[in-house]
């Protein structure tokens, strides 16, 4: 700050003052000047370290990194390809009634058995038990039984409303239930006297009269019902026109005639004897409509018998475990599994009541309660027929369409040996499970089961998908492509470095070494390139050299590095060839 004295005016200070802060402001702007040609200087010395470091590393290395091949001929395939666990094939369950109690197993997890091998022993109290039980319920449906077998379906179909006949669906002979699965009915009856047509129309409205010409030429007085949303229902006599017929409605709206207020006829025995109703007859209630024959016995009755029949199939299989000591192997295999039973599931004190209940409703009163026979049924033991495992794989949604049943497959198991197993694609779930918005769904591959194969092992799957022999191919390295086109270079100057004759190609299949040429090459001819990896390794010693980090390999597909990437560049011009090559 300038020093004052007493003796100076105003205007002199007010100068002093003034000149200071212009000195300060040069003094500042000539500190800016420096420190931004200073930046710029670093800047220049920067860029210029690097491209003498890029051209150095890629001059060096361009000799080593460049590579020929010939255009030959060979086969290529596309693949989708994935892993998962061995699991054995068409296991069967050993199975037994829940009321019994293991009293022991005669086998271990990964034992081999034959057919009819000993599986288990269980406890004579609680066979004897279920055996008691067993016949207690058919003593209980037998008494049933004899009671239903003097019911009968009625022999006759009756109106149960007065009407008109406007559809049979029947012929005589026919089978009642055959005739309702086809048609879902017998007969339509309709009982307002109207049937109705619905047609288009922007001109009609409710109550007004038209004239409904049948296909036939028979014209009919017709009203209109209503009108919504621009359809009209028109109603005309039932008595005399056809269920289904095409009419037309004025003078050009056409429409299909049905029953305005219909009943449907239906049955569920018997075959039909005789038709006692014609099409378009009108009918009262009580009327006979139908006479069947083969009624003898009604649905509850049959039912009885099908209970009985689960009930013997049952009896039998107990008397068969009492015979023969135990629970036998169904099939030969080896033993996947074992179930160990609780011995307190039952007990002696309550296992009559809990087998009835569980298979006859418990009770020898002849009623309703005995019409549930469906027994339970404990596994105790799974039984491989050790010819078949699969593995199940994941399969992203871009792929899944191209997968078939019955495709062939390459399974390979590394906990076994480098040796392939042939395999078939034999289901694909398309239910889809997503994680991290990623859609995947799965496919099962079976192969035949080979010694020292087992469950749980890890196998790799690759399903050839689609292949073609006798293709010209070159090395993927060597093809660069752009949004539009597709080319290879066919000449190269060591002395330059340069690469030249380049040519456009069409391509085929690919797959992680191999492309198909499909057109502007032939067998025989060169095609130069660079090695990807070495083009990767000579960017990651780049960035290493300069003080960087690699992360671990440079990206080829990356958009650092002034924008270069491995596809087509934002303006449709040529892109960094992926095997980075020359443009």
């Amino acid at each position: 700050m300038p020093q004052t004295t007493p003796e100076q005016s105003g205007e002199e200070i007010f100068a002093q003052h003034r000149s200071a802060r212009k000195r300060r402001k040069r003094r500042i702007l000539i500190t800016a000047i420096v420190l931004v040609v200073l930046i710029l200087a670093l800047i220049v010395v920067g860029i210029t370290m690097l491209r003498r470091s890029v051209t150095s590393q890629f001059s060096s290395d361009s000799t080593d990194s460049v590579l020929s091949a010939e255009v030959t001929t060979g086969s290529i395939s596309t693949t989708v390809s994935g892993s998962g666990t061995l699991t054995a094939e068409d296991e069967e369950s050993v199975e037994m009634l829940s009321t019994l109690e293991i009293d022991d197993f005669y086998v271990e997890e990964g034992d081999a058995v034959e057919e009819g091998d000993l599986i288990a022993t269980v406890t004579s109290a609680s066979l004897s038990t279920a055996m008691s039980d067993l016949q207690s319920s058919l003593d209980a449906l037998d008494e049933e039984i004899e009671s239903a077998s003097e019911d009968e379906v009625s022999d006759t179909v009756t109106a149960s409303v007065s009407g008109r006949v406007k559809a049979v669906y029947v012929t005589e002979g026919d089978d009642v239930v055959t005739v309702m699965y086809n048609s879902g009915a017998l007969m339509l009856l309709s009982l307002d006297g109207y049937m109705a047509v619905d047609v288009e129309t922007d001109t009609l409205a409710a109550g007004d009269t038209v004239t409904v010409t049948a296909s036939d030429g028979t014209e009919y007085t017709g009203t209109v019902e209503k009108v919504v949303s621009g359809v009209a229902t028109v109603l005309v006599t039932d008595n005399g026109p056809t269920y289904g017929d095409t009419v037309t409605v004025g003078d050009s709206l056409t429409g299909t005639l049905y029953i305005h207020s219909e009943l449907k006829i239906t049955g569920y025995a018997g075959t039909v004897d005789e038709i006692e109703a014609s099409e378009n007859e009108a009918v009262d209630a009580g009327d006979t409509l139908l006479t069947l024959t083969d009624t003898e016995t009604s649905a509850n009755y049959d039912s009885l018998l099908e209970q009985r029949a689960e009930l013997e199939e049952q009896l039998a299989e107990l008397v068969q475990i009492y015979k023969e000591g135990g629970i036998l192997a169904p099939s030969a295999g080896v033993i996947e599994s074992l179930t160990e039973t609780s011995s307190s599931s039952s007990s002696s004190s309550t296992g009559s009541t809990a087998s009835a209940d569980a298979m006859s409703g418990g009770s020898t009163d002849t009623t309703a309660a005995t019409t549930t026979t469906t027994a339970s049924y404990t596994e105790i033991a799974t039984i491989s027929p050790d010819v078949s495992m699969s593995v199940t794989i994941s399969v992203d949604e871009t792929d899944i369409l191209s997968l078939e049943e019955g495709q062939t497959a390459t399974v390979t198991i590394d906990s076994l040996s480098d040796d392939s197993y042939e395999g078939t694609v034999t289901e694909i779930d398309t239910s889809a499970s997503s994680s991290s918005g990623v859609t995947s769904y799965t496919a099962t591959i079976t192969i035949d089961k080979v010694e020292n194969m087992l469950a749980g092992m890890t196998a790799s799957v690759v399903i050839t998908i689609e292949g073609v022999d006798d293709a010209l191919l070159i090395p993927v390295d060597a093809l660069h492509q752009t949004s539009s086109t597709a080319y290879v270079y066919t000449e190269y100057d060591e002395s330059t470095g340069e690469y030249s004759g380049m040519v456009e190609v069409t391509v085929g299949l690919s797959n992680s070494s191999y492309v198909e040429i499909t057109s502007g090459l032939s067998e025989g001819d060169v095609v130069y390139y660079t090695d990807s990896s070495s083009t990767e390794d000579s960017m990651a010693d780049m960035f290493s050299s300069m003080g960087g980090s690699s992360g671990g390999g440079f990206d080829s597909g990356s958009s650092d590095m002034g924008g270069m990437s491995g596809g087509s560049d934002a303006g449709g011009g040529m892109s960094m060839p992926s095997g980075g090559g020359p443009n």
